[in-house]
């Protein structure tokens, strides 16, 4: 008897339980169920947002290297709006052909842009790098050496002090033009730069 009597007092409890908390143990499942499906459908939006990408990116990139215009862009507004590698890299691209066609205020224009999407530290150095080197063709030169302070990676050493000397060179400061070319020489590995570097320093006058 007393076993049946505990026995019952536990599924009244239990009983008891959920009469009171239902609503609370509904809204939990409800707030469950709801996120892994948000979590299924995030991650194939995701999915299909990549691929989308690439197939743009794939379309817009074979284009380039066959037409002479940039305007047949404004067909693809949406793709400025997907923050992720492939925008990042198409950017890069049209940046260097602005700058082969001679428009460096674009070029310019692309790249400050590129750098409110990027994510990769690699990419926005890499950028950063471009970036300060149009900057010098545009004789920004102040512009030009802040942005050099944004390269955050020693292994971009040589190519930062190669634009810094040239950037001390335009404001006719040989001194420190000296200086930041034997630091990149320093720092170099690369034969070709070396090369550069050393014919920049001979060049210098005294």
């Amino acid at each position: 008897m007393e076993i049946c009597s505990h026995k019952n007092k536990y599924i009244y409890i239990i009983k008891y339980f959920f009469i009171k908390y239902i609503k609370i143990l509904v809204v939990l499942l409800v707030i469950i169920v709801f996120s892994i499906i948000s979590s299924i459908y995030w991650k194939s939006y995701k999915k299909y947002d990549l691929q989308k990408s690439a197939q743009i990116f794939e379309e817009i990139s074979s284009q380039l290297e066959t037409t002479s215009k940039l305007s047949f862009l404004s067909d693809k507004k949406n793709i400025n709006n997907i923050d992720n590698i492939y925008v990042v890299l198409l950017n890069i691209k049209l940046a260097k052909i602005a700058v082969e066609k001679n428009d460096i205020l674009g070029a310019e224009k692309i790249l400050l842009k590129t750098l409110e999407i990027v994510k990769l530290a690699d990419l926005k150095n890499l950028i950063n790098i471009r970036l300060a080197r149009v900057q010098l063709a545009l004789n920004k030169i102040d512009k030009s050496f802040h942005t050099l302070t944004k390269v955050h990676s020693k292994e971009w050493n040589t190519i930062v002090e190669n634009i810094r000397g040239d950037l001390f060179l335009k404001q006719g400061d040989i001194i420190n033009a000296r200086n930041a070319y034997f630091k990149g020489l320093e720092s170099s590995n690369a034969k070709m730069l070396q090369t550069i570097l050393k014919m920049k320093i001979n060049n210098l006058p005294n």
